[in-house]
């Protein structure tokens, strides 16, 4: 999994991403989606940068955690 943050046309990155394949939704404003995926925004030249490179595991895990400290 990729973690990206869009640098510009948030809506409309989040959007080509969804219809196509499974995003991951942080509440600090990154994704994660899976590295093949990234061909989306490139053939629509939404620009992005590459946050983080992580497992699935940790991806699961970050989401678990952020959600916790909400209760």
């Amino acid at each position: 999994m990729i973690r990206i943050k869009f640098k510009e046309r948030e809506g409309e990155g989040f959007t080509a991403l969804a219809k196509q394949c499974h995003v991951v939704c942080f509440k600090d404003g990154t994704y994660s989606v899976n590295r093949f995926n990234l061909k989306i925004l490139d053939e629509k030249a939404i620009p992005y940068e590459v946050v983080a490179e992580e497992t699935l595991d940790h991806t699961f895990r970050t989401l678990r955690n952020s959600a916790a400290t909400h209760l």
